[in-house]
């Protein structure tokens, strides 16, 4: 029984997280990095402060939260995100001594602008130290305080060179490691992605197994295109193997289905951000973007991307199955598609970057970068039960009854439905002021009336109970 509680436990997380939904222009109920939610934060080398925060990671075995405050060239570990406040202490700094410490260094021991993180499924956490030109894994970084275990892109950890090749990075500023144990790294610079197959067994400064956006190893030239990039600042792998890339400087974010599998230099599968491979614009609409830097998609194939120079948050649900230049779903940070102004409040962003994370009960982590803050999201996962206004007889000799009431909800009310008995479902006329016409049966009859909110939350039923005599 001691194993198969926390199996159950883990599961019963997982399927939280696939449920999670956000509504437009939701409110943040956490701030790390600032005092409340209409402070900025003070940007300062503290336990609790940031600079410019980018890279974000969850644990998933501890819960625990990993910060890359860039500016400063450290990392912040906080702990169980369940049980952090306001603008809470981190636990622990890494590539500093103490927490006020900010100086670069190219040691085992330093970073230079960290950037991307990840932790994977064995708890290791990976760092894109960009200009050190070089990724850097850490074992059992929720438990431990110590030097990197493996580097990548450079042959120690002393060397930190740029270069084009198949082991050497220029400025990487993105990493994941997927379920089958590819470490993907997002080469700014090069305009590429590499490979690393069966990570977990390469020892330094390996050599990358695959390229995207370029056709070899030795080329790092940018292009707008099926298989060129420019500038790519993020990648992720969901769950059906597919590869998402934000390509920055594209204004875009490009997918590879089966990405494992492919060789140099394939083409992209799909494309969000711009109607087609060959087009590049940036704008902030519903179908288009300005300069992504983060890629986030949850179990349940919803795509979460940071759209920074808009100051917001783009969701595509069911991102896999959508064409080329589809319209978003929705947006956390502003109120509309065609909004793009900053502002320090629950809920609104600044310029987020390469930082998003979702921890095990489906609460939404960004990095508020020019606020130097962190937000948490919440999902919506209930729906009011609506209002009948109607004064219900106890019985009456019609075949039918009117019924009228109202429903409300945070999340706006998309339909409200009715059924008598155990019969069908049916659709309400209006929403939040709403009327529908019951056809009762002879004797007693139980109308059961329930509202959907606009982000598929199905709430209680409101009952009326009448007999036709």
């Amino acid at each position: 029984m001691k194993t198969l509680l926390p199996l159950l436990a883990t599961l019963a997380l997982a399927t939280t997280a696939a449920r999670a939904q956000f509504p437009n222009f939701p409110a943040a109920d956490r701030v790390l990095g600032a005092a409340n939610f209409t402070t900025v934060g003070a940007a300062a080398p503290t336990p609790a402060g940031f600079s410019f925060p980018t890279g974000l990671a969850i644990d998933p075995l501890t819960g625990k939260l990993f910060v890359a405050s860039s500016n400063q060239s450290r990392i912040l570990r906080f702990p169980d995100t369940t049980t952090l406040a306001n603008g809470a202490n981190a636990e622990v700094v890494f590539g500093q001594v103490n927490f006020s410490g900010v100086s670069a260094g190219s040691t085992g021991t330093k970073f230079d602008s960290p950037r991307g993180l990840h932790v994977d499924a064995k708890g290791r956490l990976w760092v894109a130290d960009s200009a050190n030109n070089r990724v850097l894994m850490f074992q059992g970084a929720s438990t431990l305080v110590a030097t990197p275990d493996l580097v990548l892109g450079q042959p120690d950890f002393a060397t930190n060179t740029s270069g084009t090749s198949s082991s050497v990075m220029n400025r990487p500023i993105g990493v994941f490691v997927d379920a089958a144990d590819n470490l993907w790294v997002a080469d700014f610079n090069n305009h590429r992605v590499l490979k690393f197959a069966a990570v977990s067994n390469l020892g330094d400064g390996a050599a990358a197994t695959a390229v995207l956006g370029q056709p070899d190893f030795i080329t790092g030239t940018s292009g707008i295109s099926a298989v060129k990039m420019n500038g790519p600042s993020a990648v992720s792998v969901d769950g059906g193997g597919r590869l998402w890339v934000a390509d920055r400087d594209n204004h875009r974010v490009v997918r590879y289905d089966a990405a494992a599998s492919l060789g140099n230099g394939a083409s992209a599968s799909g494309v969000l951000g711009q109607p087609d491979f060959t087009t590049n614009g940036a704008d902030a609409t519903d179908r288009e973007m300005d300069v992504p830097l983060a890629v986030l998609v949850d179990p349940a194939g919803t795509l979460y991307v940071s759209d920074a120079n808009n100051s917001r948050v783009l969701l595509f649900k069911n991102a896999a199955t959508k064409v080329n230049g589809a319209a978003a779903d929705g947006v956390i940070g502003q109120a509309d598609f065609t909004t793009n102004s900053s502002a320090t409040t629950e809920r609104k962003l600044n310029g987020p970057d390469a930082g998003l994370a979702m921890d095990a009960a489906g609460r939404l982590w960004v990095a508020d970068s020019a606020n130097h803050r962190l937000l948490r999201y919440s999902p919506d996962g209930t729906a009011a039960p609506p209002r009948i206004t109607t004064r219900v007889p106890g019985s009456t000799s019609r075949a039918s009854l009117v019924l009228k009431g109202t429903a409300a909800d945070s999340s706006g009310v998309k339909e409200v439905r009715f059924r008598v008995g155990r019969g069908v479902f049916r659709k309400a006329a209006g929403t939040t002021a709403w009327r529908l016409t019951a056809r009762l049966n002879p004797g007693p009859n139980t109308i059961e009336v329930v509202m959907e909110d606009a982000v598929g939350n199905v709430s209680a039923a409101r009952k009326a109970r009448v007999r036709r005599g």
